[in-house]
């Protein structure tokens, strides 16, 4: 995703770090909606968005496609409801993409690919190749459609460090990435395709994840003693890049991934890693209004769309948004 810039003119963000808000974007929609537009496959419709049919078929192969065959069949109800709430809803944004005159070429695929090996095998087949497709359509429209004249001031900036200051501090620490689920099925069953290599924790923290600060991916720096004692004695033990057991707490179970450890400043060292965190925290706001502005266009959407679910054809009992549709 493209970030906003400065009114100043000046950038916000380097390119390494556009980069990876554009990635963790595509990756936090990235399992939203099926790739496939086939009218009629055989298979039961489960609904209907805008009079284009969605059947049994599409949505399988698409959650599969995402999440592996282990996740798919360890779903629970809830879960389901959710992705298929957010199939839909990226549904309605390729097709206004498509409307406003937006297209991905074969260029601009093989480019994805060739900059993240990892989007290969995802491309190595037809569904895959519709659904990568599919995934760099709703990039482009969020960055053309929606981010595009968006900005942040400097003053707004200043006011969101001076709201946070709290966290400029000297003390020990470390970055992390978590999922938080409701049941430990769930969290080992995110585990196992984690350790066993099958997702990137990112990835599997996007389809599993409930946990409001950590849903979207961000990276979250927390200062020793500022977790609850049974989530810091987890992380406490991790070496760099590694993935804790599950741990249970009043909020549900828990998986954490240490990215980095912060230190202490030392006295010569105090600027630089104040302005660090300085930095951080202008990063945090820049992408807090991102997705507002994502939420915001996709609500929109959805708040003039005709979207039917077939209950009796779903198979699970189905608990998401559109339940009053």
């Amino acid at each position: 995703m493209r970030n906003l810039s400065l009114e100043d003119g000046t950038p916000n963000l380097s390119t390494s770090l556009g980069m990876k808000h554009a990635f963790l974007l595509l990756l936090l929609l990235s399992f939203a909606v099926t790739a496939c537009r086939h009218k009629s496959d055989g298979s039961p419709v489960l609904a209907s968005v805008n009079g284009r049919t969605i059947t049994r078929v599409e949505f399988d192969r698409f959650v599969t496609l995402k999440l592996g065959d282990t996740v798919t069949g360890e779903m629970n109800d809830a879960l389901r409801s959710q992705i298929l709430d957010e199939y839909l809803l990226r549904q309605l944004v390729i097709d206004e993409a498509t409307r406003t005159g937006l297209s991905v070429s074969d260029t601009e695929v093989e480019k994805v690919t060739q900059e993240n090996p990892q989007l290969r095998s995802t491309a190595s087949d037809a569904a895959g190749r519709k659904e990568l497709e599919n995934d760099l359509l709703v990039e482009k429209y969020y960055q053309q459609k929606v981010l595009r004249n968006l900005s942040v001031s400097p003053e707004e900036i200043e006011a969101y460090i001076e709201a946070n200051k709290d966290r400029l501090t000297s003390k020990p620490g470390f970055y992390v990435r978590e999922i938080r689920v409701p049941t430990r099925a769930e969290a080992e069953a995110a585990r196992r395709d984690i350790v066993e290599g099958k997702q990137a924790f990112v990835k599997v923290a996007r389809a599993y994840s409930h946990s409001q600060k950590t849903e979207q991916g961000e990276l979250t720096h927390y200062d020793e003693g500022q977790l609850p004692d049974v989530l810091e004695e987890a992380i406490k033990p991790l070496s760099v890049g590694s993935v804790s057991p599950v741990v249970q707490s009043n909020y549900g179970f828990h998986l954490f991934l240490l990215e980095r450890r912060t230190q202490p400043y030392a006295p010569g060292e105090r600027r630089s890693q104040l302005d660090d965190r300085r930095l951080h925290l202008r990063d945090e706001l820049i992408s807090r209004r991102n997705q507002e502005a994502v939420d915001t266009a996709v609500n929109r959407l959805a708040a003039t769309a005709k979207i039917k679910i077939d209950d009796a054809a779903l198979g699970f009992t189905y608990q998401g948004k559109f339940r009053h549709n």
